[in-house]
């Protein structure tokens, strides 16, 4: 299977995991991860590009979903998460890789969709940005706290949703966590603030 499709499988196995939220966002997401996808001819280049190994952050026991993205993580790209904005000690623990978007493999200029790695024993300072903003929490429990409430543990299968401009952090403990994360509305990094 050409890794097109295999990426593709595992775009439209996320697709259904959106389709059980009831927020608008991630219908927006559900849609948008099986609609139309045109991968970039000419694709932008990513700011602050490294190399990693996602099957490092995979956990042993796989839900299907993550089996799917097991069989297309070698075509993925990833880049420093935070547009960077953020501090050095967290930019090089911190990774974000585009699937669709700007910047994504599948191009799009009305949503962002990606993934995000932040290693164990890490926390991934307050910040807000213009966009709307929902996270699946795929692997390793998190803690988020939102408007400066206190911190919720968010366990996998967990959607975690962010208002425009709504402050938020997340925090990891004994292990790293991996997400699927969307943004709709205004999604130019322009607006990401820390």
């Amino acid at each position: 299977m050409l890794e097109n499709d295999k990426l593709k499988n595992f775009l439209t196995a996320a697709s259904l995991k959106f389709e059980t939220h009831k927020s608008n966002i991630a219908k927006q997401m559900s849609i948008a991860l099986t609609t139309n996808l045109s991968q970039q001819e000419k694709r932008v280049g990513e700011a602050a590009p490294v190399s990693i190994c996602l099957h490092d952050f995979l956990p042993q026991e796989r839900t299907d979903l993550i089996s799917c993205l097991a069989t297309c993580a070698d075509a993925l790209r990833w880049r420093e998460a935070g547009f960077g904005k953020l501090p050095k000690k967290f930019s090089k623990r911190i990774y974000a890789s585009e699937l669709i978007g700007p910047e994504g493999l599948f191009e799009s200029t009305e949503i962002r969709i990606g993934l995000l790695i932040q290693h164990k024993q890490l926390a991934y300072p307050k910040h807000w940005h213009a966009a709307e903003e929902l996270y699946l929490v795929l692997s390793g429990n998190a803690y988020w706290s939102i408007d400066g409430d206190p911190a919720v543990l968010y366990a996998p299968e967990s959607f975690v949703h962010h208002k425009s401009q709504q402050p938020h952090s997340m925090t990891t403990h004994a292990e790293p966590l991996l997400a699927l994360w969307g943004w709709t509305g205004d999604i130019n990094g322009k607006s990401y603030s820390i």
